[in-house]
């Protein structure tokens, strides 16, 4: 009896040996690997580590930005562009855009050697926004009224605790007019078009994929698969080969209590104020 358990665990080990040598040497063969940017762009941390780890392996000859996002947030836009030109340059990246690729997400996408989007992709979006709340009629309605102390005039611009003045309309317009200029610049240089010809089109107005390749926003039409045949192509891959994802998510639990624990230390005010204001690069269906 004994002696069959040890040919058991024998038996055992020498298929997780087995196992474990096939999965290594499936590590070392060629691969593309996907990036997703799916839904609002709020924090770039996890898409920076995946393109790190995608810089890292020697086994990954090209990236694909797969993206399916509206926009966000102008900085994890900025961030992640930013990290996608520098991959770019030792591994080719082309991106494949989904049913939207707007504002942030397309500013993602021009950090890519070839943009392919399907005929009805809405893109484009180039445009800048800020939206404040303002509930001090509410509050005032409620008898509740809010006092706030500053060390500089504009230290509190854009509180939801009262309305904007007219320099502080100045001062936002002003930001978003910069921001709005760094977006069209990048525009410009990545897709090698006349500045006169983006300013025409970046009105914050969007394109379905097939507009957005006449006027030279995008590089192709086509899905994921044309993408990947792109891809294999300017790594100077053949045949068949793997594609790999970053990890899952670990589920809607791990998702609440990061949410949770991030923002429990935030007070009411922080919450509001930095909800309401935040600079966007992002298309809403309204």
């Amino acid at each position: 009896m004994r002696k069959k358990r040890y040919i058991l665990v024998f038996i055992i080990i020498c298929i997780a040996l087995i196992w474990g040598i096939k999965a290594s040497i499936q590590s070392m063969e060629p691969a593309v690997g996907i990036l997703e940017i799916k839904g609002p762009i709020m924090d770039a941390s996890e898409t920076l580590d995946t393109i790190d780890n995608y810089e890292k392996d020697n086994a990954v000859r090209a990236v694909i930005i797969r993206i399916d996002s509206p926009g966000g947030k102008i900085g994890p836009s900025q961030e992640i562009y930013s990290r996608l030109l520098k991959l770019n340059r030792v591994k080719p990246v082309v991106t494949s855009m989904s049913s939207m690729a707007a504002s942030g997400g397309y500013y993602i996408a021009l950090a890519s050697r070839c943009i392919y989007a399907l005929p009805g992709t809405i893109t484009g979006s180039i445009g800048v926004l800020i939206q404040f709340v303002n509930v001090s009629r509410g509050l005032n309605k409620l008898g509740i009224n809010a006092e706030t102390i500053t060390g500089g005039k504009l230290k509190d611009a854009g509180s939801p605790f009262r309305p904007l003045t007219k320099s502080e309309r100045t001062y936002f317009k002003a930001i978003i007019d910069d921001l709005h200029e760094q977006f069209m610049e990048v525009v410009s240089k990545r897709r090698k078009l006349p500045m006169k010809d983006v300013k025409n089109l970046a009105d914050g107005r969007v394109f379905t994929g097939r507009q957005a390749k006449k006027l030279g926003l995008i590089d192709r039409i086509g899905g994921l698969d044309e993408a990947i045949n792109m891809a294999k192509s300017l790594a100077h891959l053949k045949g068949r080969i793997r594609i790999i994802r970053p990890e899952a998510n670990k589920g809607l639990l791990s998702y609440l209590i990061k949410q949770v624990l991030g923002s429990a230390t935030l007070p009411l005010r922080h919450d509001l104020y930095y909800l309401a204001s935040d600079l966007r690069l992002e298309y809403s269906l309204r």
